[in-house]
């Protein structure tokens, strides 16, 4: 049965659902439509470890590798390539903005680092992808130079003086030309000396100058672009649709925590489940909204009597003799909790489906502040209540009115007193009502709110039991426990609840009867349109026989 309720809850609300979806979607598109797209361009880079900088350690070698992968990505974003990336293009940034252009990320277990770009312009965003990679790749390549340019600077220095020097003996050698005395001879040879020590150091600087080559080849880690960033004309953002659907989607999840949070903060009297948690009652009837105007129109039970608003009548006056089956239901009181909750209308159309199963009903207007039976009705309230308690002498069915309604009469109120509480606490009036049950086998009294006044709890101690009439959702949970609460300290007996003014759309599942005996006597009506339809239409068929003849 919960999941009943909130499903007619969910119902009941659907228009709100329904606008907070509209609302959220369509301002998510006007947003969406009226933002300048984002295009995305990516290149790959790819870390070309050094062979030399790897280890034995396997866990070591993969730390190293994340560690230089982060640190890559870190210096791409530093500062001096920036600005030489503007530079070389010619951007009209700074290098803050570039920055909030570019994002940078290595998958995880990969030597790839994937350089994004985001612009206005799809091209000029691969440029500056494409742009970005290769400053970085020559500022690494100056960066791994650095680390042995100047032990090569000195050992490529020391070879060109030593290569100097070995020219230079080979000239003295060949100007000598072939010795003719010991003198030159001696010359000859320790210019040769020095030419094969030159030689020497020439050797040993090449090999040293090697060397650190071949290491600074081993031990430099390079950048290589892998996948240059090509233009993409499709936008990253605004997604327009996305972001409609997701509005849309928390507009309806909004609105329907609104509606939850209503429902849980309205302490309204909306189901029998309430009534009977709250005060042990049980619903007698449901009885929906009257939809006409007028006073006369509020007898339903007389001008409409296969409506289904009759029908919940009718269920209330046989729930109440259920009620009252032990002691017989001699009399009733109705009324409500506060005004305005319709009681005085359940009181004469409770009055009038009693007197319809041929009973002798006194519908009596106790109302004596603001009395209604007789503007219902259309009756005079030159006499009633007042003058039958005034009068005691008189014959008590002297002050009845007739109705159209065979075997109901009504009791009006009378001219109004000045002290309407002390009027119905009296023993006139203790002693009229006993009369009252004697004339008559149902006695129906219409009386001012519990909580108004306290006419309607001093004549709660008179009657056979009284029933309290609910205006669904508006009359408030703590007041219709005050009503019981009051009803039960003058010791009066409570027969139930009439859960009223039911609207044809409403969220609980008690409307199920309603419905139910609306489809009844509509498809009964139906049936009875078409059987009057297949009459005159034989009627027409045998007229056009007889008129062929």
């Amino acid at each position: 049965m919960e999941l009943k309720r909130y499903w007619a809850l969910i119902w009941r609300w659907l228009w709100l659902i329904v606008l907070g979806v509209l609302v959220a979607g369509t301002t998510a598109y006007l947003v969406s439509s009226r933002m300048t797209p984002v295009y995305s361009a990516s290149s790959r880079l790819l870390i070309d470890q050094a062979p030399g900088s790897s280890s034995g350690n396997e866990y070591s070698q993969v730390l190293l590798e994340q560690r230089l992968a982060l640190t890559y990505i870190e210096l791409l974003k530093t500062r001096p390539v920036l600005e030489e990336t503007i530079l070389r293009l010619d951007l009209p940034l700074t290098a803050g903005q570039l920055s909030s252009m570019i994002s940078v990320s290595a998958p995880q277990d990969t030597q790839i680092i994937v350089l994004s770009v985001e612009d206005i312009d799809p091209r000029r965003a691969a440029d500056i992808a494409n742009e970005l990679g290769a400053v970085f790749v020559d500022s690494n390549q100056e960066r791994q130079n650095l680390r042995y340019a100047g032990p090569i600077a000195n050992w490529q220095q020391r070879q060109e003086e030593v290569g100097d020097e070995i020219e230079a003996l080979e000239i003295e050698i060949s100007s000598l030309g072939t010795p003719a005395t010991a003198i030159e001879q001696s010359a000859l040879s320790r210019l040769e000396v020095h030419l094969n020590e030159a030689q020497i150091r020439y050797t040993e600087a090449f090999n040293n100058l090697n060397d650190l080559q071949v290491a600074q080849a081993k031990e430099s880690s390079n950048i290589v672009q892998v996948e240059p960033a090509k233009p993409s004309f499709g936008a990253i953002r605004p997604r327009t649709t996305t972001n409609t659907l997701l509005a849309a989607v928390t507009g309806g999840m909004l609105a329907l925590g609104i509606i939850f949070l209503i429902e849980y903060l309205d302490d309204t009297v909306k189901t029998p489940d309430q009534v009977a948690a709250d005060t042990g009652l049980s619903t007698l009837a449901a009885i929906a909204e009257i939809k006409a105007n007028g006073d006369a129109r509020r007898l339903v039970t007389i001008s409409t009597p296969r409506d289904p608003i009759s029908e919940a009548y009718r269920v209330l006056r046989t729930n109440l003799g259920f009620a009252a089956i032990d002691g017989g239901l001699k009399s009733v009181l109705v009324t409500s909790s506060s005004p305005g909750e319709g009681k005085s209308t359940t009181a004469a159309n409770l009055a009038i489906v009693a007197a319809q199963t041929g009973k002798r009903v006194i519908l009596v207007d106790a109302d004596l502040r603001r009395p209604t039976q007789h503007n219902i009705f259309d009756l005079p309230n030159n006499r009633g209540l007042t003058t039958a308690v005034f009068y005691k002498d008189t014959d008590i069915q002297k002050h009845f009115q007739a109705t159209e309604v065979q075997g109901l009469s009504v009791l009006t109120s009378g001219p109004l007193p000045p002290n309407p509480s002390e009027l119905l606490s009296s023993q006139r009036m203790h002693k009229l009502l006993k009369d009252l049950e004697q004339v008559a086998d149902m006695v129906v009294i219409d009386s001012p709110p519990v909580l108004t006044v306290a006419d309607a709890t001093i004549l709660a101690t008179q009657v056979g039991g009284t029933v309290l009439v609910i205006e669904v959702g508006k009359t408030r949970r703590d007041t219709f426990l005050e009503a019981v609460n009051r009803i039960h300290k003058s010791s009066g007996t409570l027969f139930g609840a009439v859960m009223n003014l039911l609207k044809p759309k409403g969220s609980s599942y008690y409307y199920y009867n309603y419905y139910y005996h609306s489809q009844y006597y509509s498809s009964d009506g139906q049936h009875e349109k078409r059987r009057r339809r297949s009459d005159q239409t034989k009627k027409r068929s045998w007229r056009n026989v007889f008129g062929r003849q």
